[in-house]
């Protein structure tokens, strides 16, 4: 069993990181463009990619480290003699509850405030301050998964 969660925890982390780094490269290449279409097309498509698939992924690897813990008898959120688990356990949580609850909601505010600059032929305020905090959160979330998956791999 401890495969499986295994498993299920790397190949969540890989479509977690891969996909928010995707989208933020194509989105931020779709506002280059100045197209309106493509603005909102881009930013519609990834709104709906982050609601259902990093959304889901996002899960798969927070539930599947919880049941490599059970799984492997380790200890809760005790910074010794494991403290590589234990700054997975409090980096991976905080990660976690940004995703969910920051970058899938403003992705979908961004996709509602794109379309409502195409209809009216401008870029609000709003829209260009929630990219700006999309690039900010976003960023410090892939770094962060960048920094546990190396974590996982070194155990230091």
């Amino acid at each position: 069993m401890v495969k499986l969660w295994g498993f299920l925890h790397l190949a969540g982390m890989a479509f977690w990181l891969g996909g928010m780094t995707t989208l933020g490269i194509w989105t931020g290449r779709a506002r280059r463009t100045a197209d309106p279409r493509i603005i909102v097309f881009a930013y519609n498509t990834a709104a709906r990619y982050y609601r259902g698939f990093i959304s889901a992924v996002a899960i798969v690897t927070f539930v599947s480290g919880i049941a490599l813990v059970f799984a492997t008898n380790r200890e809760w959120f005790q910074p010794f003699p494991d403290h590589w688990l234990f700054q997975m356990q409090i980096i991976g949580t905080l990660v976690f509850l940004a995703t969910l609850f920051f970058v899938i909601p403003n992705a979908v505010a961004l996709a509602g405030f794109a379309e409502r600059d195409a209809e009216e032929g401008t870029v609000s305020p709003q829209f260009a301050r929630r990219v700006r905090w999309q690039v900010i959160v976003g960023n410090a979330v892939g770094a962060a998964l960048i920094y546990l998956v190396i974590l996982g791999v070194f155990r230091f």
